[in-house]
């Protein structure tokens, strides 16, 4: 690419950004201190939990404060369908259930690809209850996953002594075709008969037409059941434009094909009173009903019934062989082969958790899942898409959120699907989707489907380096190390070609960096913290690969990496306030954007996680006071406005600057507020944002990166790796081992070999930690935990150097500490 045609691309990109301004996402600021005004008394429910004095609190006052603030987000996009599965199937909070499929080869900036794509068929299921119907309050719904992990679900409605429970599992026929059974069981909970009635929609849609942009907050009434249109019932047949598509079970109740029925609003409500105070609002009632199943039943006190329906979620490819399993296939043996599904995803191979409290383990396994689920297979390709999940972007690849996604699920051993989705990454490489910026080449560079970040490139080096460090593929490296150059020198031509002089002589503050280019979804710039934060980020990653397989050209890419660490020092000290804080940006004559609201989100503070600047350094250290009085608001560290909080990004970032730093307490505040705001507390479903008012804002979710933030953090918690060694138990308090009991952590993936935590409750005041190598590799010869554990070990081999360090000796494959409260 010539600078002309990348100048021309960002035009386009502004344009873009500049549609999102008039929604209020976007907007320009050129002050240094982006936000800090209005978050003056943002801090009024937290004063007495902050960064600022939390090192003064004991554990037991932290604890006490450690309480939701908030209501946790609604779900709102639960995938239920099978791994790698193309067509997502969510279930919401209003007891829908959705195909949206994840339609191949659609690029952001195409005109025509991504506006048929957010304009595709779809198909909803939908529910309305009683006689007169109403449709279900998501406010007022129940959802659960089998186990407490695994996405077979079960919603529960209650109203007027009727309990209506519908159990929703989707299985893969073949890579094409998926079947969708939906089971509804009524329940009499009244002292007397009771007439009991349910309708289902089926409905194909256009997707746009039906569901608000996904950062919309979340809404579902009776002016959402559209028209019906292409389906109908014959016999038990569901009827698409004359093919079959699915069928009904009418099982125990009088399930028929209802054309048109109206009611007036007098007719609703004669069931309320003051011990059946279910109410339903003018916007709840269904008046008017045409084309639906309706099902029908008169029950005893304390009687079930049940009716089923199944759906091929593909009514475009229905074959033969499709109609035989429908016609042969149950609820109950769909139900069965879906659970059976999701655990044959975890094997012996995998990691394993045992946390009970806070529901830990049961968290662990759903994330991981629904990581899994957004790497999408289509039937012609070996790779794997990585998604960012969400519903309305869902189409395409952020390839710095797939990294997030991704490089925890190294830790767990999840080599193949990491590894075809880095098939995917780097088949963008030189691929027409380059980064977008004022560059010299894109020759080497990594692109991607969506925004064309800048920094893209740096983010899959670090993947790609990590792969091997984890799985020591030899033919892994045999295969990427050539691309992995080609990526490395793409970066090391741009800072070069940016160490010229001004005119006048003087060193320009973005000398040395990577050139003014697409840095976010919402930045256009010389942003450090991003560009240059995670392109060093990767190439570093990239030289320590290269010097551990002992690469000729190890020594001038070390000798490159320096040059631009030493540069970003000098940039970073020209953008270092008095007070402390640091710019993320340096700001010019060139037409860019800035999002003032990305200021906490895309901070300086990614400089310290990628450890382009050192985290103990003094200028990083006067950072991080600046940030904790300024910025953070509470334990939040990605605070927008008043209301909304990026949640997850930023306290990933400062959770493993708090670990390098032995800031503990820290650590687990920032783990705390991602575990409690970041995702919803019914089904796990990590989310973008966070509104403290309204919890049915939930932009992104499901979310790909963030499933990988929390995984990382959870792991984190219990083991960090760093390069001066190893953390343990970094962010658990002590209650936290009593309260468990036991603690396993079972053949977890590290850079020098696998490994085994336990910890176990011995009485009261003590327990047992063991760290055991599964591999015959040794453990890691710096081991730390945090000294208010009083660790010590009984093995004279390993040496306490204080302040809960232990230094072992070579060939030592397992240690026993004991700690104590």
């Amino acid at each position: 690419m010539n600078k002309d045609h990348s100048a021309n691309s960002l035009i386009t990109s502004i344009f873009i950004l500049l549609l999102f301004s008039s929604t209020g996402l976007f907007g320009q600021s050129n002050s240094t201190k982006e936000n800090d005004a209005e978050k003056k008394g943002f801090n009024t429910l937290w004063e007495k939990a902050t960064y600022a004095n939390i090192n003064s609190k004991s554990w037991d006052q932290i604890l006490a404060e450690n309480t939701f603030k908030f209501r946790p987000p609604y779900t709102v996009h639960l995938p239920i369908q099978p791994v790698h599965s193309p067509d997502f199937i969510h279930v919401d909070a209003a007891l829908n259930v959705t195909r949206r499929r994840v339609t191949e080869n659609v690029s952001m900036l195409d005109k025509e690809s991504y506006p048929a794509a957010r304009e595709q068929e779809s198909f909803a299921v939908q529910f309305a209850f009683d006689d007169p119907p109403f449709i279900p309050d998501f406010k007022q719904s129940a959802l659960s996953l089998e186990e407490n992990k695994y996405p077979v679900v079960t919603a529960d409605y209650f109203a007027w002594d009727i309990d209506y429970q519908i159990e929703y599992s989707c299985t893969a026929i073949d890579e094409e075709q998926s079947l969708l059974w939906i089971k509804i069981i009524v329940r009499n909970e009244d002292e007397k008969i009771r007439s009991v009635d349910v309708r289902t929609k089926i409905n194909f849609y256009r997707e746009d037409k039906l569901f608000s942009y996904h950062y919309f907050p979340f809404n579902f009434d009776a002016s959402r059941w559209l028209p019906p249109n292409k389906i109908q019932l014959d016999g038990n047949s569901i009827i698409k434009e004359s093919k079959v598509i699915g069928k009904v079970v009418p099982g125990d109740m009088d399930v028929e094909w209802e054309r048109k029925k109206h009611y007036e609003d007098k007719e609703f409500n004669k069931k309320w009173g003051g011990h059946n105070p279910y109410y339903v609002l003018p916007s709840m009632m269904l008046k008017d009903v045409k084309n639906v199943i309706h099902a029908q039943a008169e029950l005893k006190p304390g009687e079930e019934r049940t009716f089923s329906i199944a759906l091929l979620t593909n009514d475009s490819m229905v074959t033969s062989k499709h109609l035989e399993i429908l016609e042969e296939a149950s609820a109950e043996e769909n139900k069965k082969k879906a659970l059976a599904h999701f655990k044959n995803q975890f094997t012996k191979e995998n990691t394993e958790l045992h946390f009970p409290l806070d529901n830990w383990q049961d968290v662990f396994t759903a994330i991981q899942t629904s990581a899994l689920q957004l790497m999408v297979k289509y039937p012609d390709k070996t790779n794997l898409m990585p998604t960012q999940g969400g519903s309305s972007e869902r189409f395409f690849v952020w390839v710095w959120e797939a990294v997030h996604m991704l490089r925890p699920m190294l830790r767990v051993g999840y080599f193949e699907p990491v590894r075809k989705s880095l098939d995917y990454i780097f088949s963008l490489q030189d691929a027409g989707c380059p980064p977008e910026g004022k560059v010299t080449t894109t020759k080497g560079s990594i692109g991607t489907t969506g925004p064309k970040w800048m920094c893209t490139t740096g983010a899959a080096l670090a993947l790609a380096s990590d792969y091997y460090l984890y799985s020591n593929e030899d033919e892994f490296l045999d295969q990427y190390l050539p691309k992995i150059l080609k990526a490395s020198q793409w970066i090391v031509g741009e800072i070069k070609a940016t160490r010229k002089l001004n005119p006048d002589g003087t060193r320009p503050l973005y000398y040395g960096l990577m050139p003014f280019g697409w840095a976010t979804d919402g930045d256009i710039g010389y942003v450090v913290s991003m560009t240059d934060g995670y392109s060093f980020w990767g190439l570093e990653k990239t030289v320590n690969l290269l010097e551990r397989i002992g690469h000729k050209d190890a020594h001038e890419y070390r000798k490159e990496l320096e040059m631009y660490r030493a540069d970003i020092a000098v940039a970073v000290k020209g953008l270092a306030q008095p007070d402390g804080f640091i710019e993320r940006k340096i700001l010019t004559d060139e037409k860019g954007m800035i999002t003032k609201k990305f200021a906490n989100v895309v901070s300086s503070a990614m400089l310290g996680y990628t450890g382009a600047v050192e985290s103990d350094s003094e200028i990083f250290r006067n950072f991080i006071k600046y940030y904790e009085e300024n910025r953070a608001v509470g334990y939040f560290m990605g605070n927008m406005d008043r209301e909304i909080a990026y949640i997850g990004t930023a306290e990933y970032i400062w959770q493993q600057i708090y670990l390098s730093l032995g800031e503990w307490k820290k650590a687990f505040a920032t783990t705390q507020v991602n575990f409690k705001y970041g995702m919803t507390h019914d089904t796990y479903q990590v989310q973008e944002r966070f509104s403290r008012r309204n919890p049915a804002f939930t932009p992104w979710q499901p979310n790909g990166s963030g499933n990988g933030r929390m995984l990382d953090m959870m792991l984190n918690s219990l083991y960090f790796e760093s390069d001066e060694g190893v953390t343990l138990l970094a962010a658990v308090p002590f209650s936290w081992l009593q309260a468990n009991k036991t603690i396993e952590l079972k053949n977890l993936y590290t850079k020098t070999g696998r490994v085994s935590l336990e910890i176990n409750a011995i009485d009261a005041k003590t327990c047992e930690v063991i760290l055991s190598s599964l591999d015959g590799n040794s453990l890691p010869s710096l081991i730390r935990l945090p000294e208010d554990l009083n660790a010590v070990t009984e093995n004279p081999s390993i040496e306490n150097e204080g302040k809960g360090i232990f230094k072992l000796a070579d060939h030592i494959e397992k240690i026993v500490f004991k700690v104590s409260d």
